[in-house]
């Protein structure tokens, strides 16, 4: 038995043992009978919302799953992209004008020219190559 029927129990019991008048006793115990049947009723109404919340709270999130999940797919991609975007300056050799592409490396101080094999120096700090490598980037 639940706590609420034992505290109905309880106050029907003493409904009996203090009110003698088997009219006033009836009219009590169906004014109580419908004090607890409209707070039954309160509690399913509550239920019955909470119910529906969960319910656009589960749609909701199986929703936020498939956008993430989405993302994620999106995410990959522009992962893919980066790893095989993996250089990003252009060089151009000051013997033939070929353009070459190569990482960011401050330790390398020149470099071999693949089109027309001459060695040639990098100036990473070199200001005309960053504008070049810029308008190469855009």
């Amino acid at each position: 038995m639940s706590k609420l029927e034992e505290q109905y129990q309880k106050m029907i019991e003493t409904l009996e043992s203090t009110i003698k008048d088997e009219k006033e006793l009836n009219k009590a115990k169906e004014q109580l009978e419908d004090i607890v049947s409209t707070v039954v009723d309160d509690c399913s109404l509550i239920l019955d919302k909470y119910d529906k919340k969960m319910q656009e709270i589960d749609a909701k999130s199986k929703n936020n799953e498939l956008r993430i999940l989405a993302l994620e797919e999106r995410l990959k991609y522009f992962e893919k992209m980066v790893e095989m975007e993996d250089y990003d300056f252009f060089v151009t050799c000051p013997y033939c004008g070929f353009e070459i592409q190569t990482d960011y490396d401050d330790e390398v101080e020149e470099i071999c020219c693949p089109e027309c094999g001459q060695l040639f120096d990098i100036d990473w700090e070199d200001d005309s190559s960053d504008e070049e490598n810029n308008e190469n980037n855009d």
